[in-house]
């Protein structure tokens, strides 16, 4: 009896052992089912470009790396602030190449899944495009477009003979800017961008405006006769020469009555036969010609310096042959009654389409004067010029030097002289002379002005055929200068304060 129980106890400890094995096993096998259907999830610490997606599904990691990079760029330029969808710049995520890629790396091992347990962190790199047409077209047809400013240059303002002071501006870098935006567009924290603008200066005006300013000032005064002007900035050699009649523009390099102006190559031909030091008696003899303009010892000079009768056509020859200066010539002694030494012929004055009637004694032509001068100035500043390649040795920097001095000298308050600042200084030889019929006819004025702004030549020549009246031809010359110096100094303009300028 005692042996039956026992073994009845016996087969019972062994099923209730069979029965904890089952319940085990139905245990593993339902949480091994569980685990190995259950949706898998990325280990902690996995990221996607940059974006944490530890402990997601593959689904709702690519969700949460497409909200990330779908939020907006904040663009700055300047102190204007754009917002702007990546898409709009060219910008595409490719998540689903991310997704393959995470199921490709495969699930952990059969114990980490069936304990629950994550696998190793993973790190994905970004996958994106950008398309850079898109991104350049927007930054030039929506950014650039809008918010450029063009730098403005100083424009005439009328009725004055001063240029209004231009405007600085900016300009969006586009290649430069491409670079920071697509750096942002695949960084997920820094979404701010400061677009590379790049500022602009203020331009000078132009010479064309100059010279419609130039016009407008001729025109605006009512002068209907023959007007020719010569400009070249010394330091940039950037030269401006028109000529008009009545308001229309007509050939340059018109024959003129040379008058007083002749005196420069008179100066020039005399000093080139001159040793150094000066004497004293030529340089009197220069002074009284120059400075005070007399007539009687410009022959006295070319008499004693230049010597013989012919004298005047040495000059001519030294301009015309020597210098080039084809249309500058002197034929005859100033003093009244002089013979006439030469009838000369020069391309300007055989011109079929205008013909001002000039002095059969002496003519020159604004280029030819202004080239002189411009040659004067840079021999004056120890720099290669027409006058020393062509006299070398005999024209030296310190005699063109000399020649500026006397030519600066020449202060009569009006013409060059009353356009531009007190104490400028402007080196220029005026020329005018009452003719035949008792009229005043042509009126010139030729030199080289010293400003902040830089140096320049001019040579400014008037003619009326009836008559020129002496004070609106003076004014006039004078706001032309005045004009060319506001150009070159625009941060130091000098108003004209003298009235209208009229001819009546």
């Amino acid at each position: 009896m005692e042996s039956l129980r026992k073994s009845r106890r016996q087969n019972l400890s062994g099923t209730i052992a069979l029965l904890f094995i089952a319940a085990a096993a139905a245990v593993f096998g339902f949480s091994l089912l569980t685990n190995l259907g259950a949706a898998r999830t990325l280990p902690g610490g996995s990221t996607w470009g940059g974006v944490p997606v530890g402990g997601l599904t593959v689904e709702e990691a690519a969700a949460r790396v497409e909200a990330v990079f779908s939020t907006p760029l904040e663009l700055r330029y300047l102190n204007e602030t754009i917002q702007v969808a990546p898409q709009q710049l060219g910008f595409s995520l490719n998540t689903a190449a991310m997704a393959a890629e995470a199921q490709r790396s495969g699930p952990g091992s059969l114990w980490d899944r069936l304990w629950s347990r994550s696998g190793a962190s993973s790190t994905l790199e970004l996958q994106y495009e950008i398309k850079g047409e898109t991104l350049r077209a927007y930054l030039t047809n929506e950014i650039a477009a809008r918010y450029d400013q063009i730098a403005q240059p100083a424009l005439p303002i009328p009725q004055t003979t001063q240029f209004s002071p231009g405007t600085a501006g900016w300009r969006l870098d586009v290649i430069q800017s491409v670079q920071r935006i697509s750096q942002a567009l695949a960084d997920p924290a820094n979404r701010t961008v400061e677009l590379v603008v790049a500022g602009e200066s203020i331009p000078a005006a132009s010479l064309q405006n100059l010279e419609i300013f130039l016009k407008q000032t001729i025109a605006a005064s009512g002068f209907n006769g023959v007007a020719e002007v010569y400009l070249q900035n010394q330091k940039t050699s950037d030269l401006l020469h028109f000529a008009s009649r009545s308001g229309t523009d007509i050939p340059v390099d018109i024959a003129f009555s040379a008058a007083s102006t002749m005196k420069i190559p008179i100066m020039v031909s005399a000093l080139r036969r001159t040793s150094e030091p000066i004497p004293d008696g030529v340089q009197q003899l220069i002074e009284r010609m120059i400075v005070l303009s007399e007539n009687p010892l410009a022959d006295t000079l070319m008499e004693n310096v230049i010597g013989s009768t012919f004298a005047p056509l040495e000059v001519t020859a030294d301009m015309q042959d020597r210098l080039g200066l084809k249309n500058t010539f002197l034929a005859g002694y100033f003093y009244f009654g002089a013979p006439l030494l030469q009838l000369v012929q020069t391309p300007a004055n055989f011109r079929m389409d205008v013909n001002l009637d000039p002095d059969v004694y002496n003519q020159t032509t604004t280029s030819d004067m202004g080239a002189l001068l411009t040659g004067i100035y840079r021999c004056a500043q120890g720099e290669p010029s027409l006058l020393t390649d062509t006299f070398p040795n005999e024209i030296t920097p310190s005699k063109c030097s000399y020649m500026l001095d006397m030519l600066a000298r020449n202060e009569i308050g009006v013409l060059s002289e009353a356009g531009v600042p007190d104490g400028t200084r402007v080196a220029h030889k005026h020329g005018w002379t009452e003719e035949a019929d008792g009229f005043l006819h042509t009126i010139s004025d030729a030199g080289v002005v010293f400003s902040p702004g830089g140096d320049f030549v001019f040579v400014v020549f008037l003619y009326d055929a009836n008559q020129l009246l002496f004070d609106p031809a003076d004014e006039l010359i004078a706001q032309l200068v005045q004009v060319m110096y506001n150009y070159y100094n625009p941060l130091a303009q000098e108003p004209w304060l003298a009235g209208p300028v009229v001819f009546p």
